[in-house]
């Protein structure tokens, strides 16, 4: 099924890009997504078996009827596919897709105290350059194990300049000697 919603994600971002809504469509996807996630009764609607595909068409008409054409017309199929349980999963990989596209990317700053505006700029101006991103959407989570210096998370890439990596490291050369 992760497939199945990669490909969908594909296709919706490719035709939002062509029809010149991907930003619209990517806002709305995150909305449903944050609906969805944890919905009990959503849950459960899209797993009835009992729940004929007219209903589901319709329920996605009623819900839904304010979102740009392309995201309209997938939640469609969704519903006659009975696909609708893919929605988190097609705004994730849309999100792919979306940022990519924007050539940007997430990154978590691991520091031991918060860091100012100005210091999560200097960082993100200094990844930039490092990276080739135009832009990086940054979060900074406290983590006092760190002991100080940053540890940088950007997509499955991790910089660390903590100063517990540089104790790790310094042990490993011990024990290598």
């Amino acid at each position: 099924m992760v497939h199945i919603a990669k490909k969908y994600a594909e296709s919706l971002f490719e035709v939002s890009r062509d029809n010149g809504v991907q930003e619209s469509v990517h806002a709305d996807l995150q909305q449903i997504k944050q609906a969805v996630n944890g919905s009990k009764a959503y849950q459960l609607f899209t797993e009835d078996p009992k729940v004929s595909t007219d209903a589901r068409i319709q329920f996605v008409k009623d819900t839904f009827n304010g979102v740009d054409q392309p995201l309209l017309n997938l939640l469609q199929i969704l519903a006659e596919r009975k696909h609708l349980n893919l929605v988190s999963e097609i705004a994730d990989n849309y999100e792919f897709y979306y940022n990519e596209y924007n050539e940007q990317q997430y990154m978590k700053v691991e520091s031991v105290y918060p860091l100012s505006s100005d210091e999560l700029d200097a960082i993100g101006q200094s990844f930039i350059n490092r990276t080739g991103y135009k832009k990086l959407l940054l979060e900074n989570i406290i983590n006092p194990e760190l002991i100080g210096g940053i540890r940088a998370t950007i997509g499955t890439t991790v910089y660390d300049g903590s100063i517990q990596n540089e104790l790790k490291q310094i042990e490993k050369s011990f024990h290598q000697q």
